[in-house]
């Protein structure tokens, strides 16, 4: 991938043995499960406007100075080899996890767990036998949390019940996208059972593109609202230009591992996966304490 660092991928793993690296070592049986998972790290190029200057990484001279070696927890192993092979990971990261010798490390939300020694990275999801619980969700729920927690209420496009609001859902819309388009038109559904819409947009064909400057149309138009419904009724927009949050939230997607639209996200950071009619997602939303 162009212009993109290597990320954590998946290994098929399974909790009677775990293959380890080409040694074919293996470790006792039961200790874990871990299930399949592939995640890309996230790419994407910043924009020049207040939104996403936050986003923007300055570029520095190299100098002959000697970084300081980054610091990790208390009893961690060594990320000597880590840091060799996935440079863009960030040592300070590692955290001890409830699987007795196991660190967990993570670039946004792909996870991976290091052996005592340093040396083995295994890909995938930690699972808990006892209960069912993958312990590597609930850090992804918490991880897809903090990165919408980034923006403000007037940073997004939010449709309110009249009456009380029973549940917030935070969701990754493309104005082209055609379940993306049967939400919106079922909106007065949610809106019905208390359910309020917090729209943030990734345009899946990427900065540039007509849908790009569509959702940027549509965040500079005096009602935002009335012309996110026209866009999605595959209506005109007046084209504008102002500054505008659209390549921010779009980076924000590749951060919480976005694979289509529209990506439902609960307030805890659950993320549900395509369009579910506004009854089902209440059941859930109930049955969750959401």
């Amino acid at each position: 991938m162009s212009g993109c660092e290597q990320g954590l991928s998946g290994t098929v793993l399974h909790h009677k043995s775990i293959a380890v690296n080409s040694m074919n070592r293996r470790l006792p049986a039961g200790i874990l499960t871990v299930i399949v998972l592939s995640l890309a790290a996230g790419c994407g190029e910043a924009g020049q406007n207040k939104y996403t200057a936050k986003a923007e990484v300055e570029s520095t001279p190299k100098t002959e100075v000697e970084e300081p070696v980054a610091a990790t927890p208390d009893g961690a192993p060594s990320v000597e080899l880590l840091t060799a092979v996935y440079p863009s990971l960030d040592p300070e990261t590692l955290r001890e996890t409830a699987a007795s010798g196991l660190w967990e490390v993570n670039q946004g939300t792909a996870y991976g767990y290091l052996t005592p020694d340093g040396r083995y990275l295994i890909q995938g999801d930690l699972v808990d036998l006892q209960t069912g619980e993958s312990l590597t969700e609930q850090r992804r729920n918490e991880s897809r949390k903090s990165v919408v927690d980034q923006f403000d209420a007037d940073q997004m496009i939010s449709f309110a019940p009249k009456g009380e609001t029973k549940h917030d859902l935070y969701i990754f819309t493309d104005v082209d996208c055609g379940y993306c388009r049967k939400l919106h038109r079922e909106l007065d559904d949610y809106l019905a059972k208390g359910i309020a819409i917090h729209y943030l947009f990734y345009p899946r064909s990427g900065p540039g593109s007509a849908s790009f400057k569509t959702a940027e149309s549509v965040w500079c138009a005096d009602d935002r609202q009335a012309a996110l419904t026209r866009a999605k009724a595959n209506q005109s927009v007046e084209p504008k230009q102002c500054d505008n949050p659209i390549m921010a939230q779009y980076m924000a997607g590749q951060q919480v591992g976005l694979r289509g639209t529209p990506m439902i996200l609960l307030a805890d950071g659950t993320a549900i996966n395509g369009y579910m009619p506004a009854a089902r997602l209440e059941e859930r939303l109930k049955a969750e304490g959401l």
